[in-house]
């Protein structure tokens, strides 16, 4: 049987979750919307791409220092200047903002939890961002295993070429390398170039002065159809430029900081290239017990419906508990079957 499997950037699924369904609670857990629509999500994709293995990759504590440590200013963006927030910030809303960072860390644990019970994979890894394990992950299994990956992260483009699917929850179709170019404007294999050259918001990584993706495009309309590395690209706007002074026009000022930002154009390589991810030596160890099967000794049913009674998650769903859970099966019985395999083939060591 093929290996269908489901990568999850699980940090960013919780957070989503979370956002989407705040007014969603029960007396006995409190806020359960996090929980509730994160494992409704699983199922869901589960259910509609027939998966027969999840993998939840989480972001470790401290996830990002390897890539702090080559750029100061990677994610400086995002950090929590708590001198700010208690100057601006009532004893009210510091009080609320506190009950939330409670309320997600007991429902990502909740989350945790469940997953054991449904035998669904987990791993988290201390300095070492999802980003890294998932791409990992795509490079090592992508001839042995049909991949869905689930994020929005646009930067997993990089890794199409390794035949994965790519679910982002804002786009109404899986995106492969056949149907990339229907939505976006560039071809596949240049997302790491654009990244390069153009730095990236969201991770506070500087791009070269000047240089957005539509500028870059609108100079170099081949990156839409085919690709281009950053030496090709720095050649042609070498000799753009050239061309414009033998014409008597000034040099652009866009070509002249691209060609002078050789140093920016290798540092960002380094921060969003995942073809060659950051990864810790316990990184990789763990990864490579993703091959072993899953022990089956005290996971199952009654220890997922006691804990979904304890949290009311069925008054949510408003049905039975086989109902919820069917949709899991082909995971839970495709894990057991791992698991029978490695005791028949290693019988005579157990």
């Amino acid at each position: 049987m093929k290996v269908r499997t489901l990568l999850v950037d699980s940090s960013y699924l919780l957070k989503r979750s979370v956002n989407g369904a705040k007014d969603t609670h029960t007396d006995k857990f409190g806020h359960i919307g996090g929980l509730y629509a994160f494992m409704t999500t699983i199922r869901k994709l589960i259910k509609d791409h027939m998966i027969n293995k999840v993998v939840l990759v989480w972001d470790g504590e401290g996830g990002g220092v390897l890539r702090y440590r080559i750029d100061r200013e990677y994610k400086a963006n995002r950090k929590n200047k708590e001198w700010h927030r208690k100057i601006e910030m009532s004893a009210a809303e510091i009080r609320r903002e506190k009950e939330k960072e409670e309320s997600i860390l007991k429902q990502r644990k909740r989350i945790q939890a469940y997953a054991e019970e449904l035998f669904l994979r987990q791993i988290e890894i201390d300095d070492v961002e999802a980003d890294d394990i998932i791409a990992a992950y795509c490079i090592h299994y992508n001839n042995k295993e049909e991949i869905f990956l689930y994020s929005n992260d646009r930067d997993y483009a990089q890794l199409l070429d390794l035949n994965i699917t790519i679910i982002f929850p804002n786009i109404d179709q899986p995106v492969t390398r056949t149907n990339y170019m229907m939505y976006f404007d560039h071809h596949y294999s240049n997302a790491l170039i654009l990244k390069i050259i153009c730095g990236d918001v969201s991770d506070n990584i500087k791009g070269v002065g000047g240089i957005k993706e539509k500028t870059l495009l609108k100079f170099f309309p081949e990156l839409k159809y085919k690709h281009l590395t950053v030496r090709e690209i720095c050649k042609k706007a070498d000799e753009l430029n050239k061309q414009r002074i033998a014409e008597k026009k000034p040099s652009l000022k866009v070509f002249e900081n691209l060609l002078g930002g050789i140093e920016r154009l290798k540092t960002n390589f380094q921060l969003v290239n995942l073809r060659e991810p950051m990864l810790t030596e316990a990184a990789k160890d763990e990864l490579e017990q993703l091959d072993m099967p899953l022990n089956e000794d005290d996971r199952g049913s009654k220890n997922l419906y006691k804990m979904m009674t304890e949290d009311d998650f069925l008054t949510v769903y408003s049905s039975t508990f086989p109902n919820y859970v069917e949709p899991f099966y082909t995971v839970i019985m495709s894990e057991k079957q791992l698991l029978n395999e490695y005791k028949k083939n290693n019988s005579a060591t157990l």
